[in-house]
């Protein structure tokens, strides 16, 4: 995926929305304009990345058991050194 950011300066435009999408079409990858700043496709940009992940993890097999994953207990007062965090 290709993104070209900060889209709500277009005044300070480097490279073209054509030129983009051409260079993403040369790369097999999507193109999206984006601006952090203003909000401006963040959300659909960060679907479309895990959509596109998803679409390149194989199919799992129904007889499959699938691992169980179980967050790691929280720790707190840990000391590394001389050093104590939380």
């Amino acid at each position: 995926m290709l993104l070209g950011n900060k889209c709500d300066m277009a005044e300070r435009r480097v490279v073209s929305r054509e030129r983009g999408e051409k260079i993403a079409s040369d790369h097999g990858i999507r193109f999206l304009e984006t601006s952090a700043k203003a909000n401006i496709q963040i959300d659909k940009a960060f679907y479309d990345l895990a959509e596109a992940i998803l679409d390149k993890m194989p199919v799992k097999d129904e007889g499959m058991k699938q691992p169980t994953i179980r967050p790691a207990e929280p720790q707190s007062n840990v000391t590394i050194g001389r050093l104590s965090c939380c």
